[in-house]
């Protein structure tokens, strides 16, 4: 299966049935709604056009933001027009979804400087030279106050408040901005004005979705087919979804060794989960990749991150390499110097400060020493996040984390 699915990363879909593509659709959807007008779009023959907005409040992204991308891509490969759209109008009010606080408001140059790295990250899985890349501000900025005013007469002040994430602030005794409880009709400002057949987001946009199709079916204009995708699961396992507070994520912009071992780190229950997130996955395979999975779990998670390297390289050498890199050095247990990254410290520092620029966050760091995972490479006697350090000390953090102090 490994050969099939990296062939379908850059396949041609254009001219694929109705019926099949639909059957590499569904298995990326949580809710399709409603589905009967999704299969009818398809059967129509015509050049859809599909949509896709992101709000520009971060430039550090994790694998977690390219699932609705990958469903983005099969539309793509079957010829469909799609449309990006970089929220940096609506980036400065902040989805409220989900959000137990209002989030901070942005200034324009974040938003710039956000958007900037995001569109760095997702070109190598989305073909931004074959899709319509948009940033909202271009007829967000410039609507005329009686227009918005006009549309506005159209959406329900239940229909913008009634949301559990509201509920759940007000009840706490937090605030709900009126920016806030727009966000939504913004989303559908944007559908209206490029007339989208289709939207892709995740499953917390639902209700922001279900907005844009009242607003359009108010304007007299066929309202969008919604697509779904579930929220993936971190790679701690702990039913929590991938986030960089959580600490359970694998990063667009970190190494392909990293990615990989922390592929290898999941728990076998998101295997099955990940492909369908990651790779083409056909509804009629699915029962086959899961005997397979059962079978081999080991096996099928190596594949795994061989497909997410080749995903962001185009190249299954890529992802062999990294592989057999992870089985010389954990299987094998075959350590060379070059598998130790450098670390410069100076001699006062103690092993937690010489190592907190190489984590995420010294919480991470701090939780590892309390776990007692924290190693003397060669003597595997247990570090403290006080001990000393020495020159050419080599220390193994965790499974795949291999460090040699250097002091200057």
């Amino acid at each position: 299966m490994l050969d099939t699915l990296f062939n379908r990363i850059s396949a041609d879909w254009r001219g694929m049935p109705p019926e099949e593509l639909l059957g590499y659709i569904r298995p990326k959807c949580q809710e399709i709604l409603p589905l009967e007008q999704l299969k009818t779009l398809l059967a129509s023959g015509a050049k859809l056009k599909i949509k896709l907005g992101v709000d520009a409040t971060g430039s550090d992204l994790h694998i977690g933001h390219i699932v609705p991308l990958m469903l983005l891509r099969q539309f793509q490969k079957a010829g469909h027009h799609i449309d990006f759209i970089i929220g940096d109008f609506t980036a400065t009010i902040g989805d409220p979804s989900g959000r137990e606080s209002e989030r901070k408001a942005l200034t324009a140059s974040e938003v710039k400087k956000n958007a900037k790295g995001f569109t760095a990250q997702i070109k190598p899985y989305l073909d931004t030279r074959k899709a319509n890349v948009h940033f909202n501000s271009k007829w967000l900025s410039k609507m005329k106050m009686s227009d918005m005013i006009s549309y506005l007469q159209h959406v329900s002040m239940s229909s913008a408040t009634q949301r559990e994430d509201f509920r759940k602030r007000l009840t706490a005794g937090n605030s709900v901005s009126l920016a806030e409880t727009i966000y939504g009709f913004l989303m559908g400002l944007d559908s209206l004005h490029l007339k989208s057949n289709i939207e892709v987001g995740a499953i917390d946009q639902l209700i922001n979705f279900q907005q844009c199709r009242e607003l359009m079916s108010s304007q007299g204009i066929t309202p969008e087919t919604v697509l779904c995708v579930a929220l993936i699961e971190g790679t701690d396992g702990s039913g929590r979804k991938m986030s960089k507070s959580v600490g359970n994520t694998i990063n667009l912009n970190a190494s392909f060794e990293d990615k990989f071992g922390k592929v290898m780190s999941i728990p076998d229950k998101l295997i099955l989960p990940w492909y369908i997130a990651f790779t083409d996955v056909h509804e009629n395979e699915i029962e086959l990749l899961k005997k397979a999975i059962e079978a081999d779990p080991l096996e099928m998670k190596k594949q795994l991150g061989m497909l997410l390297i080749a995903l962001e390289t185009k190249s299954l050498k890529e992802g062999q390499i990294e592989r057999e890199k992870f089985e010389r050095k954990f299987t094998k247990k075959e350590l060379s110097d070059d598998d130790f990254v450098e670390v410069k410290a100076e001699a006062h520092h103690t092993l937690f400060d010489a190592l907190v620029p190489h984590f995420e966050s010294k919480s991470e760091l701090r939780r590892l020493f309390e776990q007692g995972a924290v190693k003397h490479a060669d003597t595997e006697h247990v570090l403290t996040i006080d001990s000393t350090i020495q020159n050419n000390m080599k220390v193994r953090v965790g499974k795949r984390g291999f460090f040699r102090i250097i002091n200057y």
